[in-house]
């Protein structure tokens, strides 16, 4: 099931974002309801951190692929929230779908913490430009 997001609200000036979470592919970690504070922007993405990116088309076949960055505004767009894998030149994770040795460069490999997530598993690495911002805690 894949987690969407709602009822932003954030800090332009600051750069955060506060979503809630709706879902459950990162549970027990953050279960439906918690609120988590985001930091716009990639810094701090590394493995183990927990994301936020903009959900995939349903189609495998394209995912990310074709599309512009993502928006920066949290109500203009379907988001997934994901624990982030592996980053750009980290080998690949076992059963991430397109393979290869290592994560491309501008990519991440994004994995919920529940085994039926849908995740890098079916849709390949993410492109950076598609991530919202990094979760720096639970409100």
């Amino acid at each position: 099931m894949l987690a969407a997001l709602a009822g932003a609200a954030w800090s332009v000036r600051r750069g955060y974002v506060a979503v809630t979470v709706v879902g459950e592919s990162m549970s027990p970690a953050l279960l439906p309801g918690h609120r988590v504070l985001i930091r716009r922007g990639c810094r701090g993405l590394r493995p183990g951190r927990i994301a936020v990116i903009a959900a995939p088309d349903p189609d495998p076949a394209r995912a990310w692929r074709g599309r512009g960055p993502a928006p920066r505004d949290p109500g203009a767009a379907a988001w997934n929230i994901k624990r982030v894998a592996a980053v750009a030149g980290d080998p690949m994770p076992p059963r991430v779908a397109g393979g290869g040795e290592r994560v491309p460069p501008g990519h991440v490999v994004v994995i919920g913490d529940r085994p039926l997530s849908q995740d890098s598993k079916q849709y390949g690495p993410c492109p950076v430009d598609q991530v919202l911002g990094v979760v720096v805690r639970r409100l």
